[in-house]
């Protein structure tokens, strides 16, 4: 998101030293997403659920691959197109970062509800998809 709103500030003001940090940000963005799809894959390996549960948690999986995808392409479309001065180069590159922004909101809302509302992973939520969730205490 981050990157998304550094590229804007570029592309809108002609500011090469923002798009220079939205593509540092960018970068390291799509490593860390790569990251989070190992980790949550080994998480909902473990995670004890239900089927209305299962059906958020596959639909959370699946936008982040589709994060990751696109952040690679965005990745890759900055790499290939980067000795462009086309402006239509830097916009599409910029309509992939909006796709990537939309997307990855739509998967950390799933995520927040398969912890706030579910309590998957944690000691949040009311109850699981019908499972009862029980608090741990935090002194042990």
């Amino acid at each position: 998101m981050t990157a998304f709103a550094l590229e804007t500030v570029g592309l809108v003001f002609r500011r090469e030293a923002w798009r220079r940090a939205a593509w540092w940000n960018l970068t390291l963005g799509t490593a860390v997403a790569g990251v989070a799809v190992l980790t949550g894959r080994a998480a909902a390996a473990t995670a004890k659920h239900s089927y209305e549960i299962y059906q958020v948690m596959e639909q959370h999986e699946h936008l982040g691959y589709a994060v990751l995808g696109l952040a690679g392409a965005a990745v890759s479309w900055r790499l290939a197109t980067r000795a462009s001065g086309r402006p239509r180069d830097r916009w599409i590159g910029w309509g992939l970062l909006a796709a990537l922004v939309v997307t990855l909101t739509a998967g950390a809302h799933l995520g927040g509800r398969l912890v706030y509302e579910y309590g998957v992973g944690g000691v949040y939520g009311r109850t699981a998809g019908g499972i009862q969730v029980e608090h741990q205490s935090q002194g042990g």
